[in-house]
């Protein structure tokens, strides 16, 4: 446990630390959110008057292929806003190299954005009990993201108002869908700021 927790808090220094860092080369990445140029996994943006380099596990182009199933970028950045928590809903025993690593990535960059927003991101290894568990996600102000390794390609679907399922049938698949969902997140804060 206390592993895992170190190489938690390791990586998110690592993905912060990315994140920040803003490259100036001309071609460096696609620049204040557009997108025409897709053949990147990185992406320039303005938050908070503050630039941010936004590095993506895919390229642009291919997060842009994941399927949306009943909603959007915008719905996915308004899902965020509304609610204080965030519980990821994941296969522990998943392996990091067959899609784990999704979630902590996916862990990572809403987390860089915790100062701005205050979300508390949680997940099953920080509850003492079932009950406790269960209180957190039916609670309104929960927004649960659950992470699958399944049978579909590259696909997020809404299912009710506080519950979203990023999918994918490899670890490629995980990391498109994984990937448009923080893109949402990111490039609809960056347009807002």
């Amino acid at each position: 446990m206390r592993r895992l927790l170190i190489f938690f808090i390791v990586f998110g220094v690592m993905v912060s630390l990315s994140m920040c860092i803003n490259s100036t080369g001309e071609n460096s990445g696609i620049r204040d959110g557009n997108l025409s140029s897709g053949d990147s996994n990185k992406v320039n943006l303005t938050i908070a008057g503050q630039p941010v380099q936004l590095v993506l596990r895919t390229t642009v182009k291919e997060a842009l292929s994941t399927e949306l199933i009943n909603t959007n970028d915008s719905d996915i950045l308004r899902s965020y806003l509304t609610h204080k928590i965030i519980y990821l809903d994941y296969n522990s025993s998943l392996p990091l190299e067959e899609g784990r690593i999704c979630v902590v990535d996916l862990s990572m960059k809403l987390g860089f954005l915790r100062p701005l927003y205050g979300h508390v991101i949680v997940d099953d290894t920080i509850f003492k009990n079932e009950s406790e568990r269960e209180k957190v996600k039916n609670s309104n102000i929960t927004l649960i993201i659950k992470v699958v390794r399944g049978n579909r390609s590259a696909t997020i679907e809404k299912v009710d108002n506080r519950t979203y399922v990023i999918e994918g049938n490899s670890l490629k698949e995980l990391d498109k869908a994984e990937s448009r969902f923080v893109l949402a997140i990111y490039r609809g804060i960056g347009e807002n700021s």
